[in-house]
């Protein structure tokens, strides 16, 4: 037996990429769940299958391929992929209505009319973070910057680190979280390789003015946009960055449309020339995506009656949480927020503190789980992201539990 100390059993040091990273204050916090927990922390639908999403899963697991696909997914997929985002979305919204106000090239005027070529202009990933990966491990190299979202979704900046760029923040003001256009601009420099946006925002649930997304896709460098919340809308809905540039890299998939979290099923859209390194990337990281859930995805979006009504009517649950979710912050914790467009959060004030120890502290005293608003960057620090992808009885319960401690606190 091997003594302590030992140089065979010391524990190899950590490659540099991954210094200073650890597990997010997302996984951190939900690790603090006991069963007596209302979660309002994860990021996940309260949406069950209906009994064609479960029939559609029965029949993917029957008699689809348990095989390798193309490192890119199906053919079938990518074009259903490319197809929907050039006739009527993955949702059956219009591209050309969400992008009515914007002005393409040329070539991006062509594209947006004929739809993404599926066999080079289309890759299905294991996840939308799986595709910001591939994305990021095609194209930043050490010593350049990635401009990402202060607040934002805290995989950006790391991911960004990992391939050995320095993100670079552009911040994102309060109350009306809208991205200033010429103070994002005003970042670039020479070494920006990549801007990251994303719209409906996470943490924010606000959305990106179209005006200021072309601005930003025909400012010189590659712009990811992350569009994995584009069919959780409420009022109008969110304009997409496809066919703005060339220069733009979309991200989407079904893991917050459809309840697929598990499932990881997610895609990436753009120009040939865009696409060959990042499939190359993705082929090494991942081989390809699971073929049990493209299968799925293939039955849902062939079935575009199915897929319309589901939509509508998850959009529906979520509006109705949402105004739960602002009554009872309203009533509760005293401050009235402007309703999210978007996703489903909402991004809080609370009293002046550390907002992540105030998010541990209700975890344990007060069993209910929010995020604290540093885990998406220092824009972030006196707030709490609340997730209303809860139950109404849910949402109500944890937010008194949140109003509750703060009185007790305050005495």
């Amino acid at each position: 037996m091997r003594q302590p100390g030992n140089p065979a059993t010391r524990q190899p040091p950590t490659a540099q990429r991954l210094a200073n990273i650890e597990l997010s204050l997302i996984r951190q916090i939900n690790a603090l769940a006991t069963p007596l927990s209302v979660n309002l922390g994860i990021g996940e639908p309260n949406v069950e299958p209906d009994e064609t999403l479960r029939a559609f899963a029965v029949k993917a697991a029957a008699t689809g391929s348990w095989h390798y696909t193309p490192n890119a997914g199906t053919l079938k997929l990518r074009t259903l992929i490319g197809e929907g985002n050039r006739e009527s979305g993955v949702g059956g919204r219009s591209l050309t209505t969400a992008s009515s106000d914007v002005s393409p090239t040329p070539d991006s005027r062509l594209r947006t009319s004929v739809g993404f070529d599926p066999k080079s202009e289309v890759c299905v990933t294991a996840g939308t973070e799986e595709a910001l990966f591939s994305i990021m491990q095609a194209f930043v190299d050490p010593g350049d910057e990635v401009l990402v979202p202060n607040p934002g979704f805290l995989a950006y900046a790391t991911l960004a680190r990992i391939a050995g760029a320095t993100p670079v923040t552009y911040e994102i003001e309060p109350p009306g979280w809208r991205v200033d256009a010429d103070a994002l601009l005003a970042r670039i420099t020479p070494r920006t390789k990549l801007i990251v946006v994303n719209s409906p925002s996470n943490p924010l649930g606000s959305v990106i003015d179209p005006d200021t997304l072309r601005r930003i896709a025909n400012a010189g460098p590659l712009v990811v946009s992350d569009e994995v919340y584009r069919e959780i809308w409420y009022e109008t809905p969110p304009s997409s960055m496809l066919g703005m540039s060339d220069n733009v890299i979309v991200v989407g998939g079904m893991s917050k449309s459809h309840a697929m979290t598990g499932l990881r099923l997610g895609w990436i859209l753009a120009a040939e020339t865009l696409m060959k390194p990042i499939v190359t990337a993705h082929q090494y990281i991942a081989t390809c995506a699971s073929a049990f859930s493209q299968s799925l995805a293939e039955s849902i979006l062939s079935d575009d009656a199915w897929n319309r009504g589901w939509l509508e009517r998850i959009r529906a649950q979520f509006r109705a949480q949402r105004e739960s979710a602002l009554f009872s912050i309203a009533r509760e914790l005293e401050v009235t927020i402007p309703a999210p467009a978007g996703a489903f959060y909402a991004f809080v004030p609370v009293p002046s503190c550390d907002t992540e120890m105030f998010a541990r502290t209700l975890a344990t005293d007060a069993a209910v789980l929010v995020i604290p608003g540093i885990a998406f960057g220092s824009m972030g620090e006196g707030f709490i992201r609340i997730s209303y992808a809860a139950s109404i009885d849910e949402i109500g319960t944890g937010v008194e539990r949140i109003g509750r401690w703060l009185r007790s606190a305050a005495l």
